[in-house]
């Protein structure tokens, strides 16, 4: 889960961008 700050990362962090965007 430590790709969850950098959300538009590519493709690994896409999967974690709707917890990411729900966290914030």
């Amino acid at each position: 889960v430590q790709n969850q700050q950098g959300g538009s990362g590519g493709t690994i962090t896409a999967g974690y961008d709707f917890k990411a965007n729900k966290e914030i």
